[in-house]
């Protein structure tokens, strides 16, 4: 029986939300042992612990997947299993046995060259097996032909670089020369509004921004929309015919009706012209609600993070674009960052109401009915307590036990312990606002934020966490060392609603 696309998914997803018993459980059942598209895929598995696991356990690791690569490519005598396992043999200390099977990816790709793959993998193929054969000038050579071949596949190109980091590490070579054939960089943009309308098309400025945007190669913006830097910004990015991820706190008509209308109908048309030409338009929740100060904070910690997240999967880099009223020094963390000055013109300025609205980043753990309830509330209770301190709850809805931290890496590394019981844990960060239950002893959160945390709890398999894109992304944002997510899969939404994408939250070595 061999394995189904379905079941390949969802057993990677299940890997990667962290649940890996249960991943491996899911492939016994669905693909027999010695079943080659099962044994890939077991490959695979081994081959993802083996990347961040230490030691000997790295070593033993990689020499399963070898076994479970070598074992399909034997029965399938295609490259792709041959290929795999001539790198994760390399990876597990034999460059012996690595070299004899890099030396058959060669043979095979020259006696089937009709093998039903890309030109661009039949091309990087090739160039893993040189790379394996320690033929690093031809090596590279094959490597920017496949590369020319398919010039956008840049997911593609990114898996290739991983593979071939880990190589040259293994090899202890110099890896500076793939940073040549990385993707284009991923922005995160930002600046003032209130530019006069009939000055802000400065030369200077879009000549300046446009000049950033050539030197560092960028091809991917995220950030808001508002009148000013933000929309000057946006036109230069979308001119050069890059992608515009536009980042709205309260959604388009929320947002444009604070911080576009205001500012007079020029502004109001090429707002709409860049939501036209968007590759997406995200809503920062609450939506419809009119965004105050502490939204577009928050807005702004999504867009951020969504650029890093984008970097990280293509194997690039993510930079930061301020533009200021004044010149200052780069900000400093963990971002690499360019500003601009420009100087507020004539406009009023309409400043955005203060903030009522509270981040938090909120979990929820599923508690499924049943006759053990209070023993189960009693060990999830006695866990919480052992942890870093909520700064509200914990309390317990009836389906679910509800708790928020201040920061969402607290509540990521208080997510993780609880998940390590086997609980599954959800969350979600964002505004919201606590409030004064009169029928329990402390302010709690409710609505939207809440259900968002449940949602993900509920989807999460025991012994993972999951939460949504925007806490994901404001984990990047923090670029927490010790973390790391992956994206998994989406929550159901409503009837003319966006599904809400959900992360894995995992630990990772450092």
């Amino acid at each position: 029986m061999a394995t189904s696309p379905k079941d390949w998914l969802n057993v990677i997803t299940l890997s990667r939300s962290g649940a890996v018993s249960q991943a491996w459980d899911l492939l016994e059942t669905a693909s027999p042992d010695g079943e080659p598209t099962g044994e890939i895929l077991r490959g695979r598995l081994l081959k993802d612990r083996a990347v961040f696991a230490k030691g000997q356990e790295r070593v033993l690791l990689f020499r399963a997947a070898t076994q479970k690569y070598a074992a399909a490519a034997a029965k399938l005598g295609t490259t792709y299993p041959l290929i795999n396992a001539a790198s994760v043999c390399l990876l597990a200390g034999d460059s012996t046995q690595a070299a004899a099977y890099a030396r058959d990816v060669l043979a095979s790709l020259d006696a089937h060259p009709e093998e039903p793959e890309t030109p661009y993998w039949r091309a990087a193929t090739r160039a893993e097996a040189l790379l394996l054969l320690d033929r690093e000038i031809d090596a590279r050579a094959a490597f920017a032909e496949a590369i020319a071949l398919a010039p956008e596949a840049w997911e593609d190109h990114a898996s290739t670089l991983r593979q071939f980091a880990l190589i040259l590490a293994e090899q202890g070579r110099d890896v500076t020369w793939l940073d040549a054939h990385r993707p284009p960089r991923s922005l995160h943009f930002t600046g003032h509004m209130s530019f006069d309308a009939a000055v802000a098309r400065r030369a200077h400025l879009d000549e300046s921004i446009a000049a950033i945007l050539d030197e560092e190669k960028v091809h991917f913006g995220y950030g808001a929309l508002a009148a000013g830097a933000d929309i000057i910004v946006a036109e230069a990015l979308v001119a050069r015919g890059a992608e515009l991820h536009a980042v709205l706190p309260g959604g388009p008509e929320a947002f444009g009706a604070v911080s576009v209308d205001p500012f007079g109908k020029g502004w109001r048309r090429r707002y709409d012209a860049l939501l036209a030409a968007a590759e997406t338009v995200h809503t920062v929740r609450p939506d419809t609600t009119p965004p105050d100060a502490e939204m577009v904070a928050l807005g702004d910690e999504v867009a951020m993070g969504a650029a890093a997240i984008n970097a990280r999967r293509l194997e690039s880099e993510a930079i930061r674009l301020v533009v200021a009223p004044e010149a200052r020094p780069a900000s400093g963390g963990p971002w690499r960052e360019r500003r601009l000055a420009a100087p507020r013109e004539t406009a009023a300025r309409r400043p955005l109401t203060p903030a009522p609205h509270a981040r938090h980043a909120l979990l929820a753990l599923a508690v499924p009915a049943g006759a053990d309830l209070e023993a189960r509330l009693a060990a999830a209770a006695a866990r919480i307590a052992a942890g870093p301190a909520p700064c509200l709850g914990p309390w317990f809805t009836g389906r679910e036990i509800l708790l928020a931290y201040a920061t969402p890496g607290e509540a990521a590394r208080a997510a993780l312990a609880l998940a390590a019981a086997e609980e599954s844990v959800g969350g979600h960060y964002g505004i919201a606002d606590p409030i004064a239950d009169p029928f329990a002893v402390a302010p709690r959160i409710a609505g939207d934020p809440a259900a968002l945390a449940a949602g993900a709890a509920a989807s999460a398999p025991p012994g993972s966490v999951c939460v949504t894109a925007d806490f994901a992304a404001a984990l990047a944002a923090r670029a927490a060392p010790d973390l790391r997510t992956e994206l998994v899969g989406e929550l159901s939404a409503g009837p003319g609603e966006t599904p809400v994408e959900l992360h894995a939250v995992i630990r990772q070595p450092v």
